[in-house]
């Protein structure tokens, strides 16, 4: 969904940044500029600050920057239409007529208000004497009541005509109940949840989007089950427990994530709030990137089974590759931390999570249990086991230390595991952690991605103010930019001003949800554009059109050599081009060592 750009310099102009990023940080003026402690992060020094007639915000400590839309979402953990109906409210302003149509969402809202009623149908059930039984069961596994009440506990009746007679009977359509993920696509009228514990599922905005159920019935084959995808859930973007994780997840910018719904419950009554889990699928790349939105590092809280050590090594990957901290706390007593909550108390389990330790240590040590260093076959096959994480790495500093880690176990010197792990990279065997994830040397660094970057500065540098941006105008056409995001955008930074937008909102509006926004917003804010003059943009300017000339002076000497001896005429032709294409060359160069 996309807003309209006059409505979101409305939301700039109704609200004062100070204020409202005042209110998770507490800022104190100094010149044209204000300072607080980082909301990011915990520290004793001022790095934060906001530069108001400006309308951004940079954190030193952090390294992160942007306008008030970005900073609202990053703290109130929303996407970018989010923030603006977020902000709008704040200011005052209906958006109603603002946002462009979706066909799709009058259903969307009915699906949020239906699960919302069932909601509240099965923690009602939980509490009658239908729900006795799992309400006791509850009890037995140490989920107290006020757990029952924050997380929403429920329980669905042992009954498969029950639901949809009810939600008929509140004017719910056949066709909408069929779509709404509560009803077997087999048996359109059969409830999916029968005899079961439920544990709703809500998204990042505290809406129930889902459930989970676990069987009362000890012959049912499935023990849980979860909602299937539908227009308002999908499975790979969204934890459990996050709604009541997120102020934690804030404050202590660590996520501990946890295999089920009893382990996120037994971890949050032992005073570990901080906690989430993926819902019956590995950890996936959308949900990493989500808790992004509020911590530095994530701390895998999996079983020490095989089963388990698997999917931590997958997990620690896609936490690798999004470049946050990465810790494992092994299960390795056999109990998982529900079992630890019930059998020792609340003060054993959070005890137990502070046991964490660096999730290559714990890998390492893990591939390591059959290793035996007399055996050549046994050292490879660990080495191939760590391999796939230490490519992910992208600092050298932390991959040499890796390496050196690894020397110590299998008796090999660094020197001779880095020549293996280059050779395993260049490998012919295909995997997924080769080519394109992980590699050891990192991309866009050749002599074209250097200068295609500098294209790509130059017009970035240029769209921090107007007038920068029409000095560089002056000089050169979109054409004569090499790299395509460098292109794009000069065009939108020309759309902008020739509908009269100030630079660089008139950009950042026209982007909206796409990831180049984030880009932008950060390198702008962060000041290393802001010595930029005239002189800077001429000296770039200079450079293009080398590069430009020196272009066609080698298609030129490549159009000569093709000529043959019947064409004087032509040669004649292309010598003169080319004699003019090395005199203007001469001229820019000389201007250029002035």
């Amino acid at each position: 969904m996309k807003y309209s750009r006059e409505v979101l310099q409305r939301i700039r102009d109704r609200l004062d940044m100070v204020e409202v990023v005042g209110a998770y940080t507490t800022l104190k003026q100094k010149g044209d500029r204000w300072w607080g402690l980082s909301p990011f992060k915990t520290e004793k020094t001022p790095s934060f600050t906001v530069k108001p007639q400006e309308g951004f915000y940079y954190c030193f400590s952090t390294q992160k920057g942007g306008d008030l839309f970005s900073f609202v979402a990053e703290m109130e953990g929303l996407s970018f239409p989010e923030t603006v109906v977020f902000l709008a409210e704040k200011a005052g302003i209906p958006l109603l007529e603002e946002a462009a149509p979706d066909p799709q969402e009058k259903d969307r809202v009915a699906l949020y208000e239906l699960y919302k009623r069932v909601t509240r149908t099965f923690s009602w059930f939980l509490g009658e004497p239908a729900g006795a039984a799992a309400l006791r069961y509850l009890r037995e596994r140490g989920i107290e009541e006020e757990s029952c009440t924050t997380f929403e506990l429920g329980y669905a009746p042992d009954s498969g005509v029950w639901l949809h007679r009810f939600l008929r009977s509140k004017s719910y359509s056949p066709t909408f109940l069929e779509k709404s993920g509560l009803f077997s696509k087999k048996h359109p009228r059969y409830p999916l949840f029968r005899d079961r514990i439920i544990f709703p599922i809500a998204d990042s905005q505290g809406r129930v989007v889902a459930f989970g159920g676990r069987s009362m019935n000890p012959d049912d084959r499935a023990k849980y089950m979860n909602s299937p995808d539908t227009l308002i859930y999908n499975k790979k973007e969204v934890l459990y427990g996050l709604p009541q994780a997120r102020e934690s997840l804030r404050t202590t910018r660590c996520a501990y994530i946890a295999e089920g719904y009893t382990d996120v419950i037994a971890l949050h009554q032992s005073g570990v709030k901080n906690v989430v889990a993926p819902l019956g699928t590995a950890l996936t790349e959308e949900q990493v990137r989500l808790l992004r939105r509020w911590v530095h590092e994530i701390v895998l809280v999996f079983d020490a089974d095989s089963a388990g050590i698997e999917a931590s090594f997958r997990a620690a990957l896609i936490v690798e590759k999004f470049e946050l901290g990465c810790y494992v706390l092994s299960m390795e007593s056999g109990k998982d931390p529900a079992e630890i909550y019930r059998d020792q108390g609340p003060d054993a389990l959070r005890q137990k999570a502070l046991e964490r330790v660096p999730a290559f240590e714990y890998l390492l040590a893990m591939a390591s249990r059959d290793f035996d260093p007399r055996n050549e076959r046994s050292r490879d096959l660990l080495l191939r086991k760590v391999f796939p994480y230490i490519t992910m790495v992208k600092s050298e500093v932390r991959r040499e230390a890796m390496l050196e880690q690894a020397s110590d176990v299998v008796r090999v010197s660094a020197g001779a595991i880095r020549s293996d792990l280059r050779r395993w990279i260049s490998g012919s065997e295909a995997s997924p952690y080769r080519r394109g994830q992980g590699q050891v040397e990192e991309r866009g660094t050749g002599p074209t991605e250097r200068r295609q970057r500098r294209d790509y500065t130059l017009v970035l540098a240029c769209t921090q103010r107007s007038e920068l941006f029409v000095y560089l105008r002056e000089s050169i056409a979109p054409d004569d930019l090499s790299d395509s995001d460098a292109r794009r955008l000069f065009l939108l930074a020309d759309e902008s001003l020739r509908q009269e937008e100030p630079l660089p909102q008139g950009v950042l509006d026209r982007l909206q949800e796409d990831p180049l926004r984030e880009e932008i917003l950060l390198r702008l804010t962060s000041g290393e554009y802001e010595g930029w003059s005239k002189k800077d943009i001429d000296g770039a300017v200079r450079n293009i059109r080398v590069r430009k000339l020196e272009a066609q002076q080698r298609e030129l000497e490549s159009a000569i050599r093709a000529v043959t001896a019947n064409e004087p005429q032509k040669m004649r032709h292309l010598l003169e081009q080319k004699m003019v294409v090395d005199q203007e060359l001469l001229q820019v160069k000389a201007r250029s060592d002035d």
